[in-house]
């Protein structure tokens, strides 16, 4: 072989030799990148449930995709309203039209009364505090018994509300039977109905 033979191929093998030498060298980089992404998965900081948080940049990219979400026409949009009773009332319904393809910040601006507790593609809810009895509270109400005295209250027997009016009959002077009932609540439909059982409460009491 000439001499500008073994030239060419001595190019050939050096060319050859430092494509291996790359590649081997960018192999073991990305070999060496992947373990300290691991490694920086692994050391985040624990989270309040004891699960471990994502780096800031990653939490940082998932909160960017939070925001980005957007309400559609299958999205369930969740009331609840706080009284101050103490009852809470929850309302559910499918995406009215006027908030399709929302995001969380253009809904903030349009329900500027309600707080906005979680935003998801398939569920949103929204929470507002109102004053006064819920109307549930309102519009029922049942017999029970305090301090030792007959009471009406507010509020079915499962969801007792304030009194609306203490009666000057003691609990202490009706049969067992009654006094059981007025524990676990005696509903009424009405006035009517209302005046009623007071009555035959007052004539146990004074029998």
């Amino acid at each position: 072989m000439n001499r500008k033979g073994r030239l060419v191929a001595l190019c050939v093998a050096l060319t050859l030799a430092s494509a291996g030498v790359t590649y081997a060298y960018l192999s073991l980089k990305a070999a060496h990148d992947i373990e300290r992404a691991r490694e920086r998965l692994q050391q985040a900081r624990p989270g309040p449930n004891g699960t471990s948080l994502p780096p800031e940049g990653l939490k940082a990219g998932l909160e960017g995709l939070a925001s980005a979400a957007r309400i559609s026409s299958s999205t369930e949009i969740v009331y609840k309203v706080m009284y101050e009773c103490g009852h809470e009332e929850v309302n559910r319904m499918a995406a009215p039209p006027e908030m399709v393809g929302l995001t969380r910040e253009e809904l903030a601006r349009e329900v500027a009364d309600w707080t906005i507790t979680e935003f998801t593609p398939g569920r949103v809810v929204m929470s507002q505090r109102r004053a006064g009895m819920s109307p549930a509270c309102a519009s029922s109400m049942h017999i029970g018994e305090k301090d030792g005295w007959v009471t009406v209250f507010y509020g079915d027997p499962g969801h007792r509300c304030r009194p609306k009016s203490v009666t000057r009959i003691r609990v202490t002077k009706l049969p067992p039977g009654e006094r059981a009932d007025l524990r676990a609540g005696i509903p009424v439909s009405g006035e009517e109905d209302l005046l009623r059982i007071l009555e035959a409460l007052a004539s146990w009491a004074d029998g």
